[in-house]
């Protein structure tokens, strides 16, 4: 393969040199690497994955067609260093450190060739899972960029996460969460398995996996790894990154990232699969480790009732790990107003740091957004009345009429496709746990 191709030089050349900054919101700070799993220098940051620049993804994409049909495109991370980290360091301090790194977690870094500021190089690591990654770094405007992407056989299957799950070694004695209603559970020492009443869904919890930092990405390749020789379902209008997702943070307050994709077996060739079933995967970061969660029903039968994405999402109000003992400040994700809409009225919560909330009708404001959303404003009126927090569930009393409701509360964001990321409120009775959630949305 000719990474010096003109045309490939051409693109990364003029792409580099301008995207040296980004907005706010446009990258996060990390200290790992999710593509190689190594350790980064102090000040890095990974630039968010619908901010990467399509200049760079497209000179990426160039590498695998200059392969010749031989090689496939993998994952993708853009990682960079600026401001006073990258002064204070120095860019070949920060690249030595990064290859010294590489070195010692097994990775053979080798340096393809330079123009123009520009270093393109390899990194190739053996092992029973070969990898191979492709690579350019360099600093412009005040700004050090590396940007990743990982190689695989064109003829290979999809490719396996650098974390391992077994259900053969480790175990799932963590765990802790009430079974949904209709589902039967049975436990062996590595995995947990729900079954539905009909026999055609299931949630299985498997042991917990090492972390590479991302939790996004890890979901991404776990998600194929247990649902080996099957990969993402796209026909119909629909992309092969098409997905519905969702992050948060559990009753403990960990981090966990969510993702429903569609999904069938690689060598299904029918333009509508009979392979085809919907695949739902929750991860939760406990410090270096990640727990994993799976989910399978019938294509497009997610949304039912009984289906496995509704088992999980009555599974994350009290999720929790034996081993976890820490704080969670739930009381200040719920501050504000809320609003469950329909149309122009709605009901709508409004809680206030005091403890006291407002609940009643709400009119709701709708102004355009964009081409494809309105934007919401909600207006709440009633009666102040008082709540308190235990952990992750509200007691609220009525001063009026004396009534006390208790319910469980998740705080969480949800995203459709590409779409922006929407914050989210659920409530689920104490008392009635079968009757269903209450989903709000934070008014803007």
């Amino acid at each position: 393969m000719n990474i010096f191709h003109t045309t490939f030089l051409a693109i990364v050349l003029g792409t580099f040199f301008s995207v040296a900054g980004f907005g706010q919101g446009e990258t996060q700070p990390v200290d790992r690497s999710s593509l190689v799993g190594v350790r980064l220098p102090a000040g890095a940051e990974r630039v968010n994955e619908a901010s990467v620049p399509a200049e760079i993804n497209n000179a990426l994409e160039q590498v695998v067609t200059e392969g010749g049909g031989k090689v496939r495109r993998g994952d993708t991370e853009v990682l960079l260093w600026t401001g006073s980290d990258l002064k204070k360091a120095g860019s070949k301090a920060i690249v030595s450190r990064l290859t010294g790194a590489l070195a010692a977690e097994g990775w053979q870094y080798e340096v393809s060739g330079t123009a123009n500021g520009i270093t393109f190089f390899t990194l190739l690591k053996d092992g029973a899972n070969r990898r191979a990654v492709f690579g350019l770094h360099g600093e412009a405007d005040g700004t050090l960029l590396f940007a990743l992407t990982e190689l695989h056989s064109a003829n290979s299957a999809q490719p396996a996460s650098s974390s391992t799950i077994s259900t053969n070694g480790g175990t799932v004695s963590d765990y802790s969460f009430t079974t949904p209603s209709g589902w039967s559970r049975s436990d062996s020492a590595a995995k947990i398995t729900l079954t539905s009443k009909d026999g055609e869904k299931s949630v299985t919890f498997l042991p917990l996996v090492d972390s590479s930092g991302s939790l996004d990405r890890e979901a991404e390749r776990l998600l194929w790894q247990v649902y080996k020789g099957h990969g993402p379902w796209s026909g119909n209008g629909f992309t092969p990154d098409y997905g519905v997702f969702e992050r948060g943070r559990t009753a403990q307050g960990l981090e966990y990232y969510r993702a429903y994709r569609y999904a069938k077996r690689l060598s299904d060739d029918d333009p509508f699969p009979q392979s085809r079933f919907d695949a739902n995967i929750l991860l939760v970061k406990l410090g270096s480790k990640v727990a994993v969660i799976v989910g399978r029903s019938p294509f497009q039968s997610d949304y039912a009732n009984d289906s496995a994405g509704s088992a999980i999402d009555l599974i994350l109000y009290d999720l929790k790990f034996k081993s976890v003992n820490q704080a969670y400040d739930l009381k200040s994700e719920m501050l504000g107003s809320w609003s469950a809409a329909s149309s122009s009225v709605a009901i709508a919560y409004t809680f206030n740091a005091n403890g006291t909330f407002n609940k009643g009708g709400a009119i709701s404001f709708r102004t355009r957004h964009d081409d494809t959303r309105d934007k919401v404003t909600t207006s709440s009126y009633g009666m102040s009345d008082k709540y308190s927090l235990a952990g992750n569930t509200i007691t609220q009393s009525y001063m009026s009429t004396g009534e006390v409701s208790k319910f469980k509360v998740r705080v969480y964001e949800t995203k459709y496709d590409k779409d922006p990321w929407q914050a989210k409120m659920g409530f689920l009775s104490v008392a009635n746990p079968d009757g269903g959630t209450i989903v709000f949305r934070k008014s803007e």
